[in-house]
């Protein structure tokens, strides 16, 4: 192999194997073990359905024949991770809520915690036990490799954001099971085909969800717009998302919050003669040439499929899917953090406190009457977030290079005729979640009660699906670094005349986590902090828990 490449392998859904042929999948396992050496393979991602039938008679035949193929690249200490399908934890992979119950429990049981123990490119699973990570190495650099369970719960996507927070400095590769699909291989035959074929191929639409017999197979999952928009194009270290699910090839590239590419890659080849004829996926990552050569071949057939769908290139500069600086981020519920303080004010019900609720309302007329207006007025803070860098804050005097804040509308603007500004202003005055609006002298007051007007964003998704609002507060945070007190930030409504619409947020008590707001903020560390920063890691012990970790692990 040419310096700077090397091979990770895709095992696609493996369910047919797993039911009828066991031959096709050890031939698969014991191929990628016979030539890890010489084709420098350092990491194997298997897709999900592992298995066909998870919890019905049949799952146990089948999930020992699936641990005897997978148990070769073990043996061999072949770096990998397994992903949950739909098929691993449901009977023939189909949900008829009371009938047919999603129960990961089998999973768990032979894929789980246990089958990577020993392993030191292992890094943990989730505490469901059906998600993991993982470490490789190649072309001078090291990868974070995460597996994601199936239709990710909130609780489970927190886990995996903990775990990119602990590792800025790499790359991550994401693999998940249920996540893009290829609408327009839809054939006239197939019973959704008239429904299917009105969406574009992509990331797998909301209206699927609800309107297909593919209902969420995880009743507590995430649909994959959410997946994208709140896990993946949210973090800059993302840079490919694997999945399978759809018996298609399919590829597009989508963009992230920092302006990068990322690729998401589909492949599942069931509909293969033989439940997948043994094609696996092989990816060339050659990361002195910023690519990744991808084909489709099958050891069993000694064959490559030739079609564009089966052979391409994808463009990655490996280099900027990193953070250079510090970065810290801020969520309750995410890595320990429970610092965020958030409520809304009504002129409408001026004694009520509403600092326990799910949701902020932002609004010029919380009444909606023609008569007068009753203004929503929402604050928002996070608290301990400047201090010891060793303890993941921000040290004071560091300079902010970048401070994004992400809220999640639950409601937006309905109103066709207006679109009102919402104004994100810098707050001076103190304030509690039980904060009223008489106890904050009748609502809050420019001057008196915040200055700057740090960013403003529209209240209406454009696209209709679209409800996430990221917004630049560095100036806020540089403030808070400066020395001044945090008091958090307003949010306040333009007043139009004739408008009586606002909207509700996702609060930090929102029982969907990705959806509470989130302050990521990168800095860097004047000479003055640095020397302190410095003097502080150098009295921390040798060996330290994440929760101490020095600064330099956190970049």
């Amino acid at each position: 192999m040419t310096l700077g490449k090397f091979f990770v392998v895709g095992l696609p859904d493996t369910q047919k194997y797993s039911e009828s042929n066991p031959q096709l999948f050890n031939a698969q396992t014991e191929w990628i073990a016979a030539h890890q050496a010489a084709l420098n393979i350092q990491f194997v991602s298997h897709y999900g359905d592992v298995v066909e039938n998870g919890t019905n008679a049949a799952s146990t035949t089948e999930y020992a024949r699936a641990v005897a193929a997978l148990d070769i690249l073990r043996q061999a200490n072949v770096p990998h991770g397994i992903t949950e399908g739909n098929h691993d934890s449901l009977p023939f992979g189909v949900r008829i809520p009371g009938i047919y119950n999603y129960d990961n429990r089998n999973f768990v049981a032979n894929f789980g915690p246990q089958w990577y123990q020993g392993k030191n490119w292992y890094g943990g699973s989730s505490p469901s036990g059906t998600s993991s990570y993982h470490f490789f190495n190649g072309g001078g650099r090291t990868f974070l490799s995460l597996h994601i369970g199936l239709e990710t719960p909130h609780a489970e996507l927190a886990w995996a954001q903990g775990v990119i927070n602990q590792h800025r400095d790499k790359p991550v590769m994401v693999t998940t099971h249920r996540y893009i699909q290829d609408s327009d291989e839809y054939e006239l035959s197939e019973p959704t085909y008239l429904f299917t074929r009105q969406f574009e191929s992509g990331r797998i639409p909301n209206a699927w969800y609800t309107t297909t017999p593919e209902i969420l197979y995880n009743p507590n999952g995430v649909y994959a717009e959410d997946f994208f928009n709140h896990f993946v194009a949210a973090n800059r270290n993302i840079f490919l998302v694997n999945s399978g699910h759809d018996a298609e090839e399919f590829n597009q590239t989508s963009v992230n919050r920092f302006g990068l590419p990322v690729h998401e890659v589909m492949a599942d080849f069931t509909d293969q003669p033989n439940g997948g004829n043994g094609f696996l996926r092989l990816m060339e990552f050659d990361t002195g040439g910023d690519r990744i050569n991808v084909t489709s071949y099958s050891p069993v057939l000694n064959q490559y499929l030739t079609d564009a769908d089966s052979q391409f290139s994808l463009t990655v500069d490996f280099d900027q899917y990193r953070a250079v600086n510090p970065t810290v981020y801020f969520q309750n519920g995410v890595s320990g953090y429970q610092g965020t303080q958030d409520t809304w004010i009504s002129e409408a019900s001026r004694g009520s406190s509403y600092g326990n609720g799910s949701g902020l309302i932002v609004d010029d007329d919380v009444n909606n009457s023609v008569f007068s207006d009753r203004q929503g007025q929402a604050l928002l803070r996070f608290d301990n977030i400047i201090g010891d860098a060793a303890l993941g804050r921000i040290p004071r005097g560091a300079i902010i290079v970048r401070a994004n804040l992400k809220l999640t509308v639950k409601d937006d603007i309905d109103n066709p005729l207006y679109d009102p500004d919402f104004r994100l202003y810098f707050m001076r005055r103190s304030w509690s979640e039980s904060s009223t609006w008489d106890s904050l002298s009748s609502g809050l007051n420019v001057n008196s009660d915040y200055d700057e007007l740090i960013n403003t964003f529209s209240g209406d998704n454009d696209p209709n699906g679209l409800t996430v609002r990221n917004l630049n507060v560095t100036r806020a945070v540089q403030r808070w670094a400066n020395g001044e007190a945090n008091y958090g930030l307003g949010i306040i409504s333009e007043r139009i005349s004739g408008n009586d619409d606002g909207i509700e947020l996702y609060s930090s008590e929102a029982s969907e986590i990705m959806f509470r707001p989130v302050l990521e903020v990168e800095y860097t560390l004047g000479s003055a902090v640095r020397t302190t920063v410095t003097a502080v890691n150098s009295l921390m012990p040798a060996t330290t828990s994440v929760s101490i970790a020095p600064i330099s692990t956190l970049v």
